[in-house]
Parts: C-alpha cells; structure tokens; sequence
C-alpha cells in the first residue's frame, strides 16, 4: 500500500559557509574593505571613517573601526538582513531611503561576510536616529572556524554542526548622543597593515565614486582614513580628478531615440568625429576616456604619487567589479576588458592600461544584463557583457589610429625639420666664408673654429638623417612582416588544401600510367591523363610561386595587371574551394588596369575579401561573389560584393577594428579586414560598407584608390 504522507526537509548552511563567503570568495582585503566602505554608503552614510589601530606590529589591542552616520538597524533589520545569507532587500529596494535616494550598490547580500577577510572578531554597534540605546551584536568567525575543524573529524553519519547553529550574542548600550549609523569594530586583526598597505587603502577608495559625478551636490559621501603613520592620521580621501591627460573622449547616448554615441577616426580629414548608432545589446551608455602621452603622464605621477590604472567599469556612478585588485608584477594583474591582451601591441601602437584612464557608466536601467560575478573580480559572461568589452576596445582602436596618424605627422615634421637644419648649417658656412675674407687674422682663427664645429654638427645631422630613414624603413618591413604573416596564415589553409587535392589527382593518374602503360588501345586516355596531369602541375606551381612572394620585400614595385591578378585568385588559387561551396563567381573588370604596386598588398587584400565572403556565405543558397571595378581621371573604385549574412548596421563602423569578428565559430579571427583596410590606406586609399548590391541581403565593400589612366 502507498504512503501519500508527505514530510518536509530544509536546507542549512554549513558551518563552512562563513569561509566560502569570506576568506575565500573575497579573497582580497583591500576588496573586503571596500564591500564594507559600499555598505555604508547603501545605509545612506555622508560620512564613513576607516580607523587602524595598533596594526603594526599586531596585537591583542589591534583594531579596524569602520564608522558611519548611515540610517542604522534596529533589532528586526539585524535578525531579517544582516544576520541572513544572501538577503534579497537590497534587490527588492534598489533605492536606498529618503534624502539621498541612492541606487544600492549591493544586491548578492555577501558583502558583510567580507569582515572575517580583515579579523576575527567583529563587534557591530547600531542606531536609529530615532532609538534611544545602540544595538550591539557580537561574532567571533573563530568559533565557526573550530566548528569547521570539529566537522572534518566527524563520521558522516554523526550529527553535524551547521552554521545556523551557532549563537550570536547581542545586547544593547545607553547612547548620550542623538545620532544614528553603524560602527563595525573588528579585533583580532588577520594581517599586518603598513603604510604601504594604508596608502594602497587609499589609493583604492579613491576610485569608489565615479570622477564623473558630483558628489557633493548629489551623492554626499566623504571616507575619512585614520591611521598611525605619518600623512594618515586624519586623512580625507579625494577622487583623483583628471587635470592633465593629454586627449579627453566623451561619449554618451540619447535615450529616446536608443542611440549610442560611438568614436569615428576619419581617415581622409585625420581627426576623430563622434557617430550615433543604434543601441547594442550591452545597452546604452557613457564612456570617458583619457589619454596620457609621455609627459603627462609624469606629471600625473607626480601630482598623484600612482600611476595610471586604466578604465574602471561604475554602476549608477559607485564601481563595480573588479576592484582594490593588488599584485606586485603588474603584468599579473586582472586585465578584464583585455586592453593588454591584445595580440602584437609593438606592431600597431597600441595603448595599454598604462597610457589611460577611463570610466564606463552603466545604469540598473540601461544595462540590466551586465551582471557583476559574487566574487567581485569579474562579471558574468554573457553576450551583454562580451557587447561592452567589444565596445571598450572598439573606442580604444579608433583613437589609436587617430594617435598613430598624429604620430607620423610628428616623425614628418621631425624628418623635415632635420632637412631644414641641414639646409641652414650649410647657409651659416657660406655666410661664415665670404665673413672671412675681409676679415683680420685674430677673427679669421676664430671663423675656423666655428667652421669647424659646424662641420661637426652638419656631419651629426647627416648622420641622423640617415638613421631616421633607415629606423623609418626597419619599422615599415616589420608592420608589413607582421601582416604578411598573418595573411600568409590564412592562405596557407588554402594552399594545404589545394595541393592536397592537386597531388591526390596527380597520384591518380600516375597510377593509372603505372598500371597501364604501354597499351595502344589506351593511347587516347594517356594523352587525356597526361594533359590533366601538366594542368594540376601548373595549378601547384602557381600556389607554389604565389606562397613564394612572401618572401619578397614590401619595397619592390611593379606593374600589376588587375583583371589578371583576381581572375588568378578566382580561377586559380580559390576555384576548388569556389567548387566544394558551390559559390558562383563574376569578375567585372573590363579594363586593361596596371597598378604599380607591390604585388602581395595587393593580393592580401582580395585574398582575405574572398575569405571574408566564403565564411559570410556559409548556409546561404545560390552563393555570389562579385568583383567590380569603375575608373575616373584620379580614382579607381574596386567594388567586392557577396549576398552573404551581411553587415549590421551596428557593425557597419567597426567591422575594420583589428580582432572583431562574428565568424569565430569558421575560424575567423578579426584580422583579415583590418588587413585589408591598412593595405588599401598604405596605398593611399580609403576602404568602406556601401550600399549592397545583392539585396535583401549581402554586402559591398568599396576601395576607393588614387589612380591615373
């Protein structure tokens, strides 16, 4: 007979819950103290003090009391949030009370565990303002750590200690003062704090607020660090405001029309413009971004005594994830919007984490799905979230193309001002010569002198003159390596397969000759063979010849014939893949056009525009590939088209930025159009997504070049 009785059973916590949620899932104590300094601005605190007492050496005296004059709890608050794990109150009521109105920065309900991080001991004391007696709660986090240990020597059938066990004492203490707010009191402090440690404290809270807001006037929130080291005893903690960077971006949005602003680096006029696209999925929102040349940057480290630390991600203007992040070797550090990790950053002037600062402010409202990870180093990864890191660098990119253009107009200027001099020196002698003919002789020995210190400094200028061309032209042949590698990556896959199939044909038919020769009644089939074998021979020897090009410097020029070099690529190199993906060619090239160029440019350039396609074509029907071309008196207009998946509108402006892609899956790995993009503009050229000529879907890129008939 079945029992429908029904019993219930409830889940507990460990008593190993308190090390999970503390000592090892804040595993930082910088960023323990920061989860307690955030608590209190949730409370609606003014005023936080962060007090260390005889923290070195340590002691049974030693002490960190983190004061606030925040709205305070009362017994129920204590019993129904902070005495429970993961409270959702701050989720619920994600504005904090009545004057400030503050968006909660805590929503996970772990942050209070962060106390065990920096001691053993905490005694909270709490008001009302209302309330006439603090409310005063004790917990010894060592009592749990004994129970933990007691736990592992245990049977598993043995009744076991969990965390909701343990007993918490709380009473309550006359106040003289009509105040309200929380004061944490912790002993028996885990670590040593140095003054070292207390500036890094610092150093971090610094950062809480967002630079961008005004805290005074809207969120009222002063830190105040009180330590026993010279310059720390009573010492407010300041936003480090930005007073010299050296370029300044801000980008916002506009809410009604669901448009992000977004950074253009325009390649004809050379300077930076500001574009409005559509919103992407990481949501709207505001990005400013500072960069530091050289000099500035020393001027920086001098104000502020820190270096630059890159760009920090705030929600409704408090930071958010990862933060207070320590490690002696900075190469270690978290780089979580992957600003260093870009691949060959000595190739392509990129900046790093060292040349910015930056803060990107996103909202509860316009970015829900940016989620921060409970450790508080990371955020979920979701696409709202790869949205915004795609965003970041995007940003970062454009400004970088904008600095290297600057760049090379400063080396110019520098080259012309080195030829200029030269010219002078060489004006000064002559002036110095006809000075000397009528001259006495006391003047004449001291114009030979000067002659001859002149002849020093016209042979040092020579002598830079040279080296700067021959640094110029070293660095040239090291960018132009660099892609030629890359591309040769790609073609290489190509080529794999194509000699593969070429050999495979060639073997054949080898065999068959083995097999079967001599036979006269076969003497048809022999020549036939034989002519497939020549044809696949010269098929891999033009594969052969063109990998080989390679090898050849970037500075050697000749006459390329267009129609030629792609109907090669069409019909040659790429006619087995066209084959296998039954994609339908078209070159409409009807000119005779001689580029004179060198020869790999080019055929990086359409060889990673077919690549492109084919991977944009995957899973469409009737695939179409289009090279065209139009001529005036100056241009030539190169027109490639493919009715692939096409290019969103969103993408239309960063489809060139080096590592973006959307076919990852096939292999893409966001190199090819930016190749392409700095082979046309090395070229003097411009590269751009016009409108398709495949519609409903597809897409046209146009390469607008310099050109005489």
């Amino acid at each position: 007979m079945a029992n429908n009785r029904k019993d219930s059973i409830t889940f507990n916590f460990d008593v190993s819950a308190y090390r999970l949620l503390g000592r090892e899932l804040i595993t930082d104590r910088i960023t323990a103290l920061f989860e307690l300094v955030k608590n209190a601005y949730d409370a609606n605190a003014e005023n936080v003090s962060v007090e260390f007492q005889n923290i070195n050496p340590l002691s049974t005296d030693s002490k960190i009391i983190i004061k606030d004059d925040g709205i305070g709890m009362q017994f129920s608050d204590i019993k129904n949030k902070w005495m429970v794990i993961g409270t959702s109150s701050k989720r619920r009521e994600r504005l904090s009370p009545p004057p400030h109105r503050r968006k909660v920065s805590g929503k996970k309900g772990v942050g209070r565990f962060a106390v065990d991080k920096l001691g053993e001991k905490l005694i909270l004391k709490t008001k009302k303002k209302e309330d006439k007696q603090l409310l005063c709660l004790e917990t010894d986090w060592s009592h749990y750590s004994g129970l933990e240990n007691s736990q592992f020597k245990l049977n598993f059938e043995d009744e076991k200690p969990f965390f909701t066990d343990v007993e918490n004492s709380y009473w309550y203490e006359d106040s003289l003062k009509n105040n309200q707010g929380t004061i944490l009191e912790i002993s028996l402090v885990s670590e040593i704090w140095t003054k070292d440690d207390i500036n890094r404290a610092y150093k971090e809270l610094s950062k809480l607020v967002s630079p961008n807001t005004d805290i005074k006037k809207t969120y009222p929130f002063n830190i105040t660090i009180k330590a026993p080291y010279e310059g720390f005893e009573n010492k407010i903690v300041k936003t480090q405001l930005i007073d010299f960077a050296t370029e300044k971006i801000q980008l916002s949005y506009n809410i009604d029309k669901e448009t992000q602003e977004i950074l253009q680096y325009n390649k004809i006029e050379k300077y930076l413009s500001i574009k409005n696209v559509p919103k992407r999925p990481c949501g709207l929102l505001k990005l400013n971004i500072y960069y530091f040349n050289e000099e500035d940057k020393a001027r920086y480290r001098k104000h502020f005594g820190t270096t630059l630390d890159g760009i920090k991600i705030y929600r409704d203007g408090i930071i958010t994830t990862p933060f207070a992040e320590y490690v002696s070797d900075r190469n270690k550090k978290k780089d979580i919007l992957g600003i260093d990790k870009r691949r060959w950053s000595g190739f392509f002037d990129r900046l790093s984490n060292r040349d910015l600062l930056g803060y990107v402010e996103i909202t509860d409202e316009n970015n829900p799905n940016i989620i921060e990870s409970t450790n508080r180093q990371g955020f979920v990864d979701n696409e709202a979230w790869g949205e915004l890191h795609s965003f970041v660098i995007e940003q970062i990119s454009q400004l970088e193309q904008y600095l290297s253009n600057l760049k090379k107009t400063q080396r110019k200027a520098t080259k012309s001002n080195l030829g200029g001099t030269n010219k002078d020196l060489k004006e000064l002698k002559k002036d110095i010569a006809l000075i000397k003919k009528d001259a006495s002789p006391v003047v004449k020995e001291k114009l030979k002198n000067i002659e001859a210190n002149l002849g020093k400094i016209q042979g040092s200028v020579n002598k830079s003159i040279k080296e700067y061309a021959k640094l110029e032209k070293e660095t040239k042949q090291k960018e132009n390596l660099f892609f030629s590698l890359v591309s040769l990556q790609t073609y290489a896959a190509m080529f794999s397969h194509m000699t593969k199939h070429t050999i495979g044909h060639i073997l054949t038919s080898a065999e068959y000759f083995n097999n079967n020769y001599p036979n006269p009644k076969l003497e048809n089939r022999f020549i036939k063979i034989s002519k497939n074998i020549y044809n696949e021979m010269l098929k891999l020897r033009k594969g052969v010849d063109f990998m080989l090009k390679y090898a050849k410097s970037d500075t050697e020029f000749e006459e390329i014939n267009l129609k030629d070099l792609v109907t090669n690529l069409f019909n040659d190199i790429y006619y087995d893949r066209f084959l296998k993906e039954n994609i339908n060619t078209e070159i409409a090239i009807n000119e005779e056009l001689i580029l004179n160029y060198n020869r790999k440019s080019i055929e990086d350039i359409f060889d990673n525009l077919i690549s492109n396609s084919i991977k944009a074509l995957k899973g469409i029907d009737n695939k179409h590939i289009k090279c065209s071309s139009i001529t005036t008196k100056n241009d030539l207009t190169i027109l490639f088209s493919d009715n692939g998946i096409g290019i969103k509108e969103e993408d239309r402006f960063r489809i060139f930025d080096i590592f973006f892609t959307k076919t990852s899956e096939d292999g893409g790995a966001g190199m090819g159009l930016y190749m392409v993009k700095t082979r046309v503009e090395a070229m003097q050229g411009n590269i751009e997504v016009v409108e398709n000529e495949f519609k409903p879907n597809g897409a046209t890129l146009k390469i607008t070049l310099p050109f005489k008939k």
